[in-house]
């Protein structure tokens, strides 16, 4: 497990984490609003469930890379 975890840390530091989990919320809190109020529903519920997956990914790898 651990030559997958460090080829990731070296990648990711907390900076790129953060940027991670901003750009999803920017995603989910800015663009999804705007497209649901235009009629778009499918692109809703896509960008809303590609954020909350840029989330999960983010939180779970700033875990990994912090304990390891």
């Amino acid at each position: 497990m651990f030559g997958i975890i460090a080829p990731l840390k070296s990648k990711f530091n907390n900076f790129t984490l953060a940027l991670i989990i901003l750009a999803a919320l920017f995603s989910l809190l800015i663009d999804g609003p705007n497209y649901n109020n235009e009629g778009f529903g499918r692109e809703y519920r896509f960008i809303r469930i590609l954020s909350y997956l840029y989330i999960s990914l983010g939180i779970i790898l700033f875990i990994l890379v912090q304990i390891i």
